[in-house]
């Protein structure tokens, strides 16, 4: 658009369109070049947008305009919107802004949305003919509710406030946005989440992104993550990072934690040992059903853990296995060795990853113990993780994390 000050003389074009970063976006200014120079015409000195004759008409003459600037509460439509890509929320997936889309309402002009289809790129050509001819998809326009501008709030204070509306997404989907940004982008996502839900995240992410994360992350953050991430996949991701990395984010974890992922990575790969995880749940054979609950409730193990309580003796052998169920309605008096099933299913450590799924498909087991050569218990091998070891390639992202 070309720009008329209040004497009729045109004084510059029109290069960008400044606007609040509020919910409901205002055009607070605009940016005008004249003679090289920017200067900032703000809202209240604009007499007339005139769409047909592409005239931005002022109340002021241009001696009387200030020079071109933008305040943290501001931001610049074309400078740091336009051919961005921002985070849609709503459909969980980043567009890139061809269009933004402006409305007048109640004597301002406000954002109410991006405009990412074929037919924006053909108005900005000047094929706006096409552009009208030119059916819109679904998704093609986002509504500024819609909007999360990461890679815009990234350089600014607000930068956890704005993630904030998508930390609540499930660790899936955040672990598509964060798949989707560039490696300073990742790196104040998974910043932004707590521990657990960092963790979550990347368990859920590709295996190469995940390690590149962890090597980008401080050490004590990664640490930090590491110890709420699974124990079977916290030790395959360890094993997959440079060793001195490894090192140094095995050293700043609990010395007990530290020792059970050496052990998990020590085991052959596809075998029962590199495949189960050491977060089970077992009870000593001689506690009744009251006692187990309380020893339950003071550990607050989490729930993938209590898919199947164990039973062991006294010095660690597998002794049978006990619903959280049965344990709930059984008399809190009774003991544990009359509710429990003392046949069970089990699987040595140095089973491979197939006769591990042969006998959880067979029996239908959520979970299947693995036991040493005296039969003490080691760990857990749960139907997710059993799953994603046997099943084709291809089908691994179907594949649920049925304890998550």
């Amino acid at each position: 658009m070309t720009v008329v000050d209040a004497t009729g003389d045109e004084v510059g074009e029109l290069v960008d369109v400044i606007t609040t970063l509020t919910p409901s976006p205002l055009v607070s200014a605009f940016i005008l070049e004249c003679d090289g120079t920017q200067l900032r015409v703000p809202w209240e000195q604009v007499r007339e947008i005139d769409l047909d004759g592409e005239r931005l008409v002022l109340t002021a003459v241009a001696d009387d305009l200030q020079p071109a600037a933008i305040s943290g509460a501001e931001i610049a439509l074309v400078d740091a919107v336009l051919d961005n890509q921002v985070l849609d929320v709503g459909r969980r997936r980043f567009v890139r802004v061809q269009d933004v889309v402006l409305e007048t309402r109640d004597g301002d002009l406000v954002v109410t949305g991006i405009d990412a289809s074929s037919g924006a790129v053909m108005r900005r050509m000047g094929l706006g003919f096409l552009a009208r001819r030119w059916r819109q998809r679904p998704g093609d326009f986002v509504s500024w509710d819609d909007v999360n501008l990461i890679s815009v709030r990234l350089s600014r204070a607000n930068f956890v406030e704005a993630f904030a509306e998508i930390a609540e997404l499930h660790p899936a989907d955040l672990a598509d946005v964060v798949g989707q940004v560039g490696p300073r982008e990742r790196a104040a996502v998974l910043a932004a989440l707590n521990a657990p839900l960092a963790a979550d995240t990347l368990q859920e992410m590709d295996a190469d992104l995940r390690n590149a994360s962890l090597v980008e992350m401080p050490r004590p953050r990664a640490a930090a993550i590491v110890r709420h991430i699974d124990p079977d996949d916290a030790a395959d991701a360890l094993a997959e990072l440079p060793e001195e990395v490894a090192e140094e984010i095995l050293d700043l974890l609990p010395v007990e934690t530290a020792a059970a992922l050496r052990r998990l990575a020590s085991h052959p790969e596809h075998s029962a040992g590199a495949l189960m995880t050491t977060g089970f749940f077992a009870l000593e054979e001689g506690v009744n059903a009251g006692q187990a609950l309380e020893k339950i409730r003071a550990a607050q193990p989490d729930a993938r853990a209590l898919m199947a309580v164990f039973v062991v003796t006294a010095g660690g052998k597998l002794a049978g296995q006990v619903t959280l169920a049965e344990l709930v309605l059984a008399d809190q008096g009774r003991p544990v060795i009359e509710l429990m099933d003392d046949d069970v299913v089990r699987v040595g450590v140095e089973a491979d990853e197939d006769e591990v799924g042969r006998l959880m498909t067979r029996y239908d087991l959520l979970a299947l113990p693995v036991v040493d050569d005296q039969g003490g218990l080691l760990g857990m091998v749960t139907l997710d993780d059993a799953l994603e070891a046997i099943v084709p390639e291809q089908w691994k992202q179907r594949t649920p994390r049925v304890f998550r």
